[in-house]
């Protein structure tokens, strides 16, 4: 590191320190003029490296797969995919219109013939993390281009839950049989098997199960011919966080872009191969008290309303998150317009416990903390925190995700072979501004759920399937929720997150507010590693990039 560089570390960590927020001088950083370089669409060498912790497997399907609808930066939060238009005739039925000259990834035709072999298949094998799966339905084709499917019973989720319905060839469902499970189905092994614009050509991730690396391919036949406009995606899932910080800030062309614990702004700001950009999201942190096989002191609530009570969030937010959030009353982001309309209107009923009380309840108890290794940054000053009451954390750690699944998806059977108290999941918004993404793990009889029965909460779950969004009986039903959930402390509540990524200077991104990495919008410039004419990537290119702040703004 040159002096330069190595003054200006020290000034940053001084403000650290003794600040709120860094202050530094505006002339120190270039702006980012990446736009002005774009690379043409899909040149034969440009490839990307990338890595994803939380949920590979829901990621990568959304690049590898299509559906009638895609989730999307929008007030509805989806826009058409395979599907030109819909019309919802009444509370059970929809008409859905396809887009002419469909093809799959391995360009044979996409027929009605296809469309309704898939829905069926899907009906009988449904996924198993909304209601969908108790939820009857026909599939009626009108002609070559239009079918009706008409529910046998309101459920108001049932548009958007078709945004993780994907089509695949008759081959691979009779051979692969993609049967849905509490985490998706839809990459179980590489081929032209979707109609994504990516076809996934090496590995294969379906969450409790996955390949340290998966290629992806441009698909040929994506019917929008605007995408995908890179070539190559290679997608690592379970790296050391440390080395992949380095690999993406010391190193060109190992990695392009990664999410990255906010204690690593400064490594990222001051790389001369990579950026920061950061914008605001409805991704959670859940942390899961283990009722069912934990400790046992944590079945009082009380030991576990004094936790939460125990936390600072303000402070969590300035020294651990750098402040890349906000304070939330609830585990369910406050980046949800409906939780933050609630948390704005309703005013919350805490009992509030004094400090020697928090004493009496926390002072011995040990609580064995099972996490990645990404949220270190996190748990440490939780740790920071919890001390100060005699609360001591014992860590369990990995890198990869498929290892918490494996623990949380059979605890509540008493399956897990690992015994922890404190399990955190990077809880990214699959769901897309539904706070249904956090609800379902209050769903008892769900793989998801860690707590003990809880039949008011049942009830509640019941009237939210069937509640139309918008309405005033939504606000009160999720309110409801949200409410009973602080009660009864099911969850560690720590601050709701920004989206922060490491980018590579030379690739266009814009990240998408809910669960989504739009891999086929990604671009490259003229000087990405990948396809630059010139070994060297140039100097005055290396200088640091200002940070990026992205608005979400609403698109039509």
């Amino acid at each position: 590191m040159d002096l330069f560089r190595l003054l200006f570390l020290i000034l940053i960590l001084f403000n650290n320190l003794f600040a709120t927020s860094i202050i530094v001088p505006a002339f120190e950083f270039r702006e980012d003029d990446s736009k002005n370089r774009v690379a043409k669409n899909l040149h034969p060498k440009s490839h990307i490296n990338i890595f994803l912790p939380s949920i590979p497997y829901s990621y990568i399907a959304k690049s590898t797969n299509a559906g009638l609808i895609r989730s999307y930066d929008n007030k509805k939060g989806w826009v058409y995919d395979l599907a030109k238009s819909h019309k919802r005739v009444d509370d059970y039925t929809y008409i859905f219109t396809l887009r002419d000259n469909l093809k799959f990834q391995n360009g044979k035709n996409f027929t009605m013939d296809d469309v309704l072999y898939n829905l069926e298949f899907f009906k009988k094998n449904p996924f198993l993390y909304t209601n969908i799966d108790k939820v009857d339905f026909d599939i009626i084709k009108l002609d070559e281009r239009r079918f009706k499917i008409v529910l046998k019973q309101k459920y108001e989720m049932f548009l958007t839950d078709l945004a993780r319905v994907y089509f695949y060839t008759k081959e691979y469902i009779q051979k692969f049989k993609p049967v849905g499970k509490e985490t998706g189905t839809a990459n179980k092994i590489a081929g032209a098997f979707g109609m994504g614009p990516y076809i996934l050509k090496e590995g294969f991730a379906i969450g409790d199960e996955q390949t340290e690396k998966l290629e992806l391919v441009a698909n040929p036949y994506y019917w929008n011919k605007d995408f995908p406009k890179v070539k190559r995606i290679t997608v690592y899932t379970q790296l050391d966080i440390n080395d992949a910080v380095d690999m993406i800030t010391k190193k060109e062309g190992k990695l392009d872009l990664m999410p990255i614990p906010f204690n690593k702004k400064l490594e990222v700001l001051l790389s001369k191969y990579s950026k920061l950009i950061i914008s605001k999201s409805t991704d959670n942190f859940v942390i899961f008290f283990n009722l069912i096989n934990g400790n046992k002191k944590l079945k009082n609530k009380k030991v576990r309303q004094a936790l939460n009570q125990a936390l600072n969030q303000e402070n969590l937010l300035n020294f651990v998150y750098k402040k890349e959030g906000k304070v939330s009353d609830f585990t369910a982001s406050i980046n949800y317009d409906i939780v933050n309309k609630i948390s704005n209107k309703y005013k919350l009923n805490d009992l509030k416990l004094k400090k020697e009380e928090l004493h009496k309840l926390l002072d011995g108890l040990e609580l064995k903390v099972f996490t990645q290794d990404r949220f270190m940054f996190l748990f440490k000053g939780i740790e920071f925190q919890l001390k100060k009451y005699g609360v001591k954390l014992i860590y369990d750690i990995t890198t990869s995700e498929k290892d918490i699944y494996k623990q949380l998806l059979n605890t509540n059977t008493n399956k897990n072979t690992k015994p922890w108290d404190l399990l955190i999941w990077g809880d990214d918004d699959w769901y897309y501004q539904n706070p249904w993404t956090v609800f379902f793990i209050y769903e008892t009889n769900g793989a998801w759920s860690t707590i003990n029965k809880d039949e008011k909460m049942q009830e509640y779950i019941k009237e939210f399937f069937i509640t139309k969004k918008g309405t005033l009986e939504y606000e009160q039903i999720v309110r409801k929720i949200l409410f009973r959930a602080r009660d009864m402390a099911y969850t560690l509540r720590v601050p709701s997150l920004n989206k922060v990524f490491a980018v590579n200077k030379e690739v266009i991104f814009k990240p998408y507010e809910g669960g989504i990495i739009p891999l086929w919008e990604i671009e490259i410039t003229k000087e990405h590693w990948s396809i630059r004419a010139d070994k060297e990537y140039k100097s005055h290119l290396k200088k640091a990039i200002k940070p990026k702040r992205v608005n979400n703004e609403i698109n039509k």
